[in-house]
């Protein structure tokens, strides 16, 4: 058995990869709030809703206004630049950009709203029984929650997604 002694954070997991064998965890189980972490399933419903990653995007130019008053991370995208699908997976994976975020919601839902419903039907999906998602960005907010536990089990999900694992690693 693994132990995490020395570990800083409060909340840890660490499973076996290939069997989900939990080998140690660290109050896995209690409610934290999920905010980059949020992006990974952003990322993975993008990704499944659009094989075509060269599919362009125009960034909306209203989302910037909100997303700077909330100081949330953002890639370096201009209002109304145009991407592609790839671009703004990774420029929601490494730099966490809230635009890219809010642009492939949008692509895949239509709205914020609407892709939200979508991430909390895929949490249930994965057995994700602590998690609600409030936004594709992970601001926090406070219905919007997840477990260590939970977010082990997003990320072996979204690692069997070859596109998702050459992204995330």
């Amino acid at each position: 058995r693994v132990t995490l002694d020395g570990l800083n954070s409060a909340h840890a997991i660490l499973l076996q990869a290939d069997s989900g064998e939990v080998l140690a965890e660290k109050d896995a189980d209690s409610t934290i709030y999920p905010p980059s972490m949020t992006k990974m399933m952003t990322a993975l419903l993008a990704i499944e809703a659009n094989p075509d990653l060269d599919t362009p995007v125009t960034l909306p130019e209203e989302i910037f206004p909100a997303l700077q008053a909330q100081n949330a991370s953002l890639a370096g995208f201009q209002p109304g630049e145009t991407a592609t699908v790839r671009d703004l997976l990774y420029g929601a994976m490494l730099p966490s950009g809230a635009e890219c975020c809010e642009a492939l919601a949008r692509l895949v839902s239509g709205s914020e709203s609407a892709f939200v419903a979508l991430m909390n039907q895929k949490a249930a999906e994965l057995g994700m029984k602590n998690t609600h998602f409030c936004n594709p960005i992970g601001l926090t907010e406070t219905e919007h929650y997840s477990t260590a536990a939970d977010l082990a089990k997003l990320l072996q999900a979204a690692l069997q997604n070859e596109t998702f694992r050459t992204i995330f690693t």
